[in-house]
């Protein structure tokens, strides 16, 4: 279609649609394609990958990342995740009891370990630990 056959209004709206910027110039885009493919990337790198590889796979789809840039990301989610990991590890323990020392019994020659409520109190800890990924 010829730019000359558009109306005024549909001259204004073609404007603004070029001058609409791409999902890639929006701040903290690249920060939340790189959490979004976080999983990837680790089993890339797992295989032996580089972010020098990784950072040229994504340039190429028209995202244009630096390898610095792809591995500061990635590596900040990382640590933002294993520091979630461990608040909730803290939490689990800060709810539950402790646990029951294993008492030691002598029978004749042989030393026995009896597990009065450990078992007890450590499937109490994984059930308490289930209930918290569950409303994750």
């Amino acid at each position: 279609m010829n730019q000359s056959e558009l109306s005024p209004l549909e001259k204004s709206i073609a404007k603004k649609i070029d001058k609409t910027k791409g999902k890639a110039s929006q701040p903290g885009y690249l920060r939340k394609l790189v959490a979004k493919l976080h999983l990837r990337i680790e089993a890339a790198l797992a295989r032996g990958c580089e972010y020098d590889d990784l950072a040229q796979s994504i340039t190429e789809t028209g995202v244009k990342i630096s390898t610095a840039t792809l591995k500061q990301y990635h590596t900040e989610y990382r640590r933002q995740l294993e520091k979630g990991v461990e608040e909730m590890s803290e939490t689990v323990d800060s709810i539950l009891p402790p646990e029951q020392p294993v008492k030691k019994e002598k029978i004749g020659q042989i030393e026995t370990k009896t597990k009065d409520k450990s078992n007890q109190s450590s499937s109490l800890k994984q059930s308490a630990i289930d209930k918290l990924f569950a409303s994750k």
